[in-house]
């Protein structure tokens, strides 16, 4: 008579499942008790300006603006209102650098997060799936993690994914950076035009404010368009390939 044991794949380590659902209360509580909480009503530009406002000339505004992505971006809370916080207060060259650290320390402490407490439990139950997710990302190439900074993907949803599929720290680090300095600067920039446009100052702002927004679009569309134009040239290669038969 033989005895039936389940699958060591199947079983699943405490110390994982533990990690995990820490992870599962950290962001999804968070965010739940962020947005449902009477302070969630208050995580929006205008009031985040308001209460930057009060310590605007303090010394230690920087490092409470930098405080809030650090706390916030792991939640699974929108960059957004931050970075104009950011821009509208220190305006374009010190909102700019503020904003590119906030999103890169943001964005580490969250793939960091993920690859803590996550990325374990989920290399348990992917297995082989996981090593081929791996593969197709490796094959995006380099630039094509630091392009997809550029499109319109949620901050967290990214960061997460990075650790969960198991990109390297390095790798993760490097693309990160380079893929947030590009979108910050204009996004600031532009927030800071229409800011000012709206407070009166219209001289050139209008301008300056076409010229951030058109590079903005090509910064979004640019990553599709590289990626269409390898397929064709690869495309065409193997096409020229089989003639050669």
């Amino acid at each position: 008579m033989t005895t039936e044991t389940a699958s060591p794949a199947r079983r699943v380590p405490r110390r994982l499942l533990v990690r995990f659902g820490l992870l599962v209360v950290l962001v999804v509580g968070g965010f739940l008790a962020l947005k449902l909480s009477p302070l969630g009503s208050h995580l929006n530009e205008h009031d985040l300006l308001a209460a930057f406002e009060t310590i605007r000339t303090s010394p230690w505004a920087p490092a409470a603006l930098l405080a809030a992505y650090l706390v916030l971006c792991p939640m699974g809370l929108p960059a957004s209102p931050l970075m104009v916080t950011g821009a509208v207060l220190f305006g374009v060259a010190w909102g700019s650098l503020w904003n590119i650290l906030g999103t890169v320390l943001g964005g580490t402490v969250t793939y960091f997060l993920g690859r803590l407490l996550g990325r374990d439990f989920v290399a348990h139950f992917a297995g082989k799936r996981l090593q081929k997710i791996e593969r197709q990302i490796s094959k995006r190439g380099f630039w094509g993690l630091v392009g997809i900074r550029f499109l319109p993907i949620p901050f967290a949803l990214v960061n997460y994914t990075a650790a969960l599929v198991g990109i390297r720290p390095a790798l993760f680090l490097t693309t990160m950076t380079l893929g947030l300095i590009p979108p910050n600067i204009l996004y600031t920039y532009a927030t800071n035009a229409v800011y000012h446009a709206a407070s009166g100052e219209r001289s050139h702002v209008y301008l300056n404010l076409a010229v951030a927004i058109s590079l903005l679009a090509v910064l979004m569309f640019l990553p599709q368009v590289i990626v269409g134009w390898k397929r064709k040239k690869r495309y065409e290669e193997i096409r020229e390939r089989r003639r050669g038969r």
